[in-house]
């Protein structure tokens, strides 16, 4: 909003200067001839030569109220605001009628630096002048936006923030953080030295990236990422929850669509790979920036000001479907977030929670405190966004405040500032407040494996609500490692599965319906084994009540990740197979494993499966997989398994 006033203002100055008659005081001709070239100087851009003349012209003439009047704008062009403001005050004092859009100005002036109270008062008098014209909707919204910055001071929220220890911070300037999921990778963009101190045409800085690891709550081993930086700049970054992945901006790029476009690169290997443009949709001939990849790697957040948009910069999301064989990203729809979040203001640094639904950007339009200000919206559902909260101040101030990451917890934000303390801009953690804190998440890290081998593979992860029977994530494990990281956001129960064609599906439950802190995350070695006869799966997220056989609807996710399998293995034939604990009589526990086996057998047969492809068998108790002596371990025991009877169906 800062920039848009400046404008204004700007054309309110040369408006009041068009209809400057000079004053009846000004009787000395030496201020005359001064005052005329300080307004060439004005206007040739040469402030400095304009600030000494127009200083002179009142030190000879202290009544010239035209010279206070564009020694104002002077300093306004040279962003000294206070003084702005105290010589609009001089000449209100010396004439408030001749030029009453003074007061606009000074409304302006005092609202960029956080003088709300003063910005109100300004703009009344300016209403109260008649002379408002087609600026009196500007000055009303003024007057409102007051009265939201003047609520917002009043009401303010806890925050102390502190500046990062350790390798990070350096005596230039720190920004744009970014983290991977278990907090101990931060990457981040560094102002460095290009060397040049002679060539006044060649840049002295540049942009690059530089990588530090959290060790006993200190940041070290910050290293430049070589791979990456080139002699030009790069930022705006955003990494991938386990640290693979790298969307970033770079501007100006040979095969470039405009610009600035956003470009990636995958760690493959040990290495990065070599940075590539992102593509269209994402990018094209227009302005685009500032991505944030989710955390489930399912949609890219960016800005861009393309047409079809809300305004200046608008915030977009494309879902990001995989990469291709050759490494390229395939792109699926593109979406504007549209006005719940968008103005015909400018929006930027979106930044996605790991839990998927939140959302903080920046706005200089939305009700703050002045420039742009932090914001929090949450997705209500796949494509409605709740109305922006602002995070309240002092976190949000008369600057610019942007660039803003939450870690997984969602208690600790990350952001950088040139506050008092900092060498530059340096990047500073704070604990965010309850109402504007995202759903915690904890995460499943592990590595995929061939069962009989020890190869690594690269195999499918996905991600379900069983209660909701919604595919929530869906990643894949590293080609060179079989590495994965997969999200779970905390407060709900998960289906787990790891698939790979030639291969029999892996099942996990993650029940964290009880769980609101972050714990420490699950670890998991998965080996898969072959489609081979006498393999077999537990099926841990199909359900049954307490002796029943019927099956409960949070079956359905697995049950029909089960058809998909046989499906796509035509030629296999399975054994479903149920189990019990060792509660009960075998009689009992005998039957009830038969009629739950016999209930997952009929669910696939309803589902077009062949009855010769299909058997069922109850085994009691008879075959546990741990101890019974515990709840834990009768809770294993109860289980659906199915096994591999037949390859040549």
């Amino acid at each position: 909003m800062n920039g848009i006033m400046r404008i204004c203002e700007l054309v309110v100055v040369l408006l009041l200067l068009a209809i400057t008659t000079l004053p009846a005081t000004a009787q000395d001709k030496k201020a005359l001839k001064l005052f005329s070239e300080a307004q060439t100087d004005y206007q040739n851009h040469d402030e400095e030569e304009a600030l000494a003349k127009l200083k002179e012209v009142i030190h000879r003439d202290s009544e010239f109220v035209d010279a206070y009047i564009l020694l104002a704008d002077v300093y306004n062009e040279m962003d000294s605001t206070e003084l702005q403001i105290a010589t609009l005050k001089q000449a209100i004092s010396i004439d408030q009628a001749k030029f009453p859009k003074a007061y606009y100005v000074l409304g302006n002036a005092c609202y960029r630096i956080g003088d709300y109270r003063g910005a109100q008062k300004a703009y009344l008098q300016f209403l109260k002048t008649g002379t408002a014209g087609k600026l009196e909707e500007k000055t009303q919204k003024q007057i409102a936006a007051c009265e939201a910055a003047s609520e917002l001071v009043q009401n303010g929220v806890p925050f102390e923030p502190e500046i990062l220890e350790g390798c990070i911070n350096s005596e230039g300037d720190e920004y744009w953080p970014s983290l991977t999921i278990d907090g101990k990778t931060m990457i981040f963009t560094r102002l460095v030295s290009t060397g040049n101190q002679v060539n006044e045409l060649m840049p002295r800085f540049q942009e690059d990236f530089y990588q530090a690891q959290l060790v006993d709550g200190n940041w070290c081993d910050c290293e430049p990422l070589n791979s990456i930086n080139t002699k030009e700049n790069e930022g705006a970054q955003s990494v991938s929850a386990d640290g693979k992945l790298i969307f970033f901006t770079a501007c100006n790029q040979p095969g470039g669509y405009g610009s600035c476009d956003i470009y990636f690169t995958r760690m493959i290997g040990g290495e990065w790979t070599k940075p590539e443009n992102a593509g269209s949709p994402v990018c094209s001939t227009a302005w685009e920036s500032q991505p944030s990849i989710s955390a489930n790697g399912e949609y890219l957040y960016f800005v861009s000001n393309r047409k079809g948009g809300r305004g200046g910069m608008d915030i977009w999301r494309c879902r990001l479907k995989g990469f291709s064989m050759s490494g390229k990203p395939d792109w699926g729809n593109l979406e504007n977030l549209g006005e719940s979040v968008n103005t015909p203001g400018n929006e930027s640094s979106p930044f996605i929670h790991a839990d998927g639904v939140t959302l903080y950007f920046s706005s200089d339009s939305w009700p703050g405190l002045g420039g742009n200000d932090l914001f929090i919206s949450r997705l209500t559902n796949d494509t409605v966004w709740s109305r922006p909260l602002n995070l309240g101040y002092p976190i949000n101030s008369y600057k610019d405040e942007q660039g803003m990451i939450v870690d997984a917890s969602g208690q600790n934000a990350y952001y950088s500032s040139d506050r008092t303390g900092s060498d530059g801009t340096d990047i500073y953690r704070f604990e965010l407040n309850e109402n504007t804190r995202p759903i915690p998440v904890s995460y499943v890290k592990g590595i995929v494996y061939d069962r009989t081998d020890g190869t690594p593979l690269h195999a499918e992860i996905e991600l379900f609500d069983v209660d909701q029977d919604q595919l929530v994530a869906r990643s894949e494990s590293s080609p060179d490692k079989g590495e994965f990281v997969m999200c779970l956001p905390l407060g709900k129960e998960y289906a787990f599965n790891i698939s790979k064609k030639g291969y029999l599906f892996f099942s996990e439950n993650y029940a964290l319906t009880q769980v609101r802190e972050l714990t420490n995350p699950f670890s998991v070695e998965i080996g898969l084994e072959p489609v081979k006869v006498g393999n077999s799966t537990i099926l841990r997220n199909v359900f049954f009540d307490t002796d029943s056989y019927e099956l409960l609807p949070q079956s359905k996710a697995e049950l029909d990740k089960l058809v998909q399998f046989m499906t796509q293995n035509a030629g296999v034939a399975i054994e479903i197979g149920g189990h019990t604990d060792n509660v009960g009589s075998a009689e009992y526990n005998l039957a009830l494993s038969e009629n739950r086996a016999k209930a997952v057998y009929q669910y696939l047969l309803n589902e077009g499966l062949g009855v010769d492809r299909l058997t069922y068998k109850g085994y009691g108790f008879d075959q546990p997989v741990v101890s019974n002596d515990t709840d834990e371990g009768r809770s294993q025991n109860r289980r659906t398994e199915f096994k591999i009877i037949d390859v040549s169906k």
